[in-house]
């Protein structure tokens, strides 16, 4: 007899670790898996039939609520699943799951479950008692319907020992990036800030312990090792929540631990690309990153540059050290990208002024920017409720800048930026993967690498960035000149010549920005159309 087989539904735009590593966890139980991509609300039908057309149903589906914001699209495929006939267990999990474990049992009866806090253990126990038919209640981190529907939370389960879980499932072709192979992995959990936007930080501190839990570096070496030997993985995306920790003397030490873990194992030809704050970046630190482990690019979680907002998102930060990261960065050659929310609910004109005039200064780096959004369990959240300012309900939330001219140049800008930073593949994250490819070139071909590959992405960056900017102070000029009260005529006008001007120069810089790759991948021996993967956004 076949074991039962359980089905995980998630993201899978790139390889998904958190549904991968419980997926490795169940499969040493004894489990068989099936990972089930939904990358986006047209994808609900297909997913759907995956598991509806099975030969035999699932003993369980669990789906991933990590988003806030694609909540609705899982809640529809639990509702979907049940009107099809599917009667076994249904649960999920995630940071949004989490803090709406109550209000996800109350409104939604097609939910048996709720996974709470890291599941990987939760859900092979999970797995076990529904086999067994024990009680549900006895199993740690689920939240339940207990008596009257009430939501019952059984005992807190505390974090995994990371260096005891096994390395993720690593099914399928991997990503390529001009031939190489591309995959992402954690060499931690959490991260030591405390920012009030982060629901990653609110989540880590329901559980007993610090926030931040950090791997083995000899085990992270051992992983990459095995990647690169077995699937050919030479381009390593570090997708902690941070890669570092507080002091910059244990992030040496880290360093030059997985540095020597790698050449032990015979990993010599690699890259890695890492997430930071701009507090972690100093010059030591960062010429051991790129000495010792081949890092590329960082993103830097700048997020603001202005007083207001780094005191509003409580990001423990001032100008000076946004200004003194991307200093550093730039003398050391190292590709960084940022992004940037520069309307808050507290946002200011004078503000906005200062973030423009950052973004203005880095323009020859890729950037996105955009409005601080509430999400569940996070103290901003937690603030806009107790002001009596957030708008929506517990699935989607929402306000209202407090200052009325701020408040103006966001309702003006948003439409017209949207395409831009938002849309279907946005130019704005597709310079990022641009600018990657420049640099995988770089490291790995130095010996067809064209210096004009450089200085065109650089212009294109440049071109895009300072455009953004550009438009942003029209913007703030005209409700500077004219006052925070909306005038729909006068200020359609506005918004009708900017969407003309930004789409043009949107189009301009996808075409130079398509010709580039192309150049660089017929340079490299890659032919157009390969399934190659730009690295784009952070």
């Amino acid at each position: 007899m076949s074991p039962p087989w359980i089905a995980l539904v998630g993201p899978e735009v790139e390889e998904n670790l958190g549904l991968r590593q419980i997926a490795a966890c169940l499969e040493r139980a004894g489990y068989r898996t099936e990972l089930i991509p939904f990358n986006a609300e047209q994808d609900l039908s297909r997913s759907l039939a995956w598991i509806i057309d099975a030969e035999t149903p699932p003993l369980m589906v669990g789906l991933s609520l990590a988003f806030q914001w694609r909540a609705l699209d899982f809640l529809a495929l639990a509702i979907g699943l049940r009107e099809a006939g599917y009667a076994g267990h249904l649960t999920t999990g995630g940071h949004f799951a989490t803090f709406a474990d109550a209000e996800l049992l109350r409104d939604f009866a097609e939910l048996d479950s709720v996974c709470r806090q890291q599941a990987d253990e939760t859900v092979v126990e999970l797995a076990a008692a529904l086999v067994a038919g024990t009680p549900l209640s006895q199993v740690a981190g689920l939240a339940l319907r207990g008596p009257d529907d009430a939501c019952l939370r059984t005992p807190a389960r505390p974090p995994p020992d990371l260096d005891a879980l096994p390395w993720p499932d690593r099914r399928g072709a991997p990503a390529r990036c001009l031939g190489h192979g591309i995959a992402p992995l954690v060499g931690s959990r959490g991260c030591y800030a405390n920012c009030t936007f982060c629901c990653i930080a609110a989540w880590h501190d329901l559980a007993p312990g610090p926030r931040q839990a950090l791997r083995d570096p000899d085990d992270v070496a051992a992983e990459m090792a095995s990647m690169h030997h077995h699937r050919a993985i030479d381009v390593f995306v570090f997708h902690d929540d941070n890669f570092f920790a507080p002091r910059a003397r244990d992030n040496l030490a880290r360093i030059e631990a997985m540095a020597e873990g790698l050449e032990r194992r015979g990993v010599h030809r690699f890259a890695t690309v890492v997430k930071s704050r701009p507090t972690d970046v100093s010059p030591e630190v960062f010429t051991a990153l790129q000495r010792r482990l081949r890092c590329l690019r960082t993103y830097v979680g700048i997020e603001t540059d202005s007083e207001q907002g780094l005191r509003t998102l409580r990001r423990a930060a001032r100008p000076q050290q946004n200004d003194q990261a991307m200093a550093v960065l730039r003398g050391l050659g190292m590709l960084p990208c940022f992004n940037m929310m520069i309307f808050d609910p507290d946002t200011t004109l004078a503000s906005l002024e200062e973030n423009v005039e950052f973004m203005e200064t880095n323009a020859d780096f890729p950037f996105n920017f955009g409005r601080t959004e509430l999400y569940a369990g996070t103290p901003l959240l937690e603030r806009m409720l107790a002001e009596g300012r957030a708008r929506g309900d517990w699935l989607r939330r929402s306000y209202d800048i407090i200052d009325p001219g701020a408040r103006l140049v966001y309702e003006l800008a948003r439409p017209v930026f949207r395409p831009r930073n938002f849309g279907d593949r946005p130019i704005a994250n597709r310079l990022s993967g641009t600018r990657f490819d420049v640099e995988v070139a770089r490291h790995f071909h130095p010996e067809r690498f064209e210096p004009a590959w450089e200085e065109e992405a650089i212009a294109l960056s440049r071109r895009l960035g300072t455009d953004s900017t550009a438009a942003l102070r029209e913007v703030i000029q005209h409700v500077r000149d004219h006052g925070p009260d909306p005038d729909p005529e006068r200020d359609g006008r506005l918004q009708e010549a900017l969407d003309r001007r930004l789409r043009s120069v949107d189009r301009e810089v996808e075409e130079r920005a398509e010709a580039l790759e192309l150049k660089i991948a017929q340079a490299m021996g890659v032919g157009p159309g390969l399934a190659e993967c730009r690295l784009e956004g952070p």
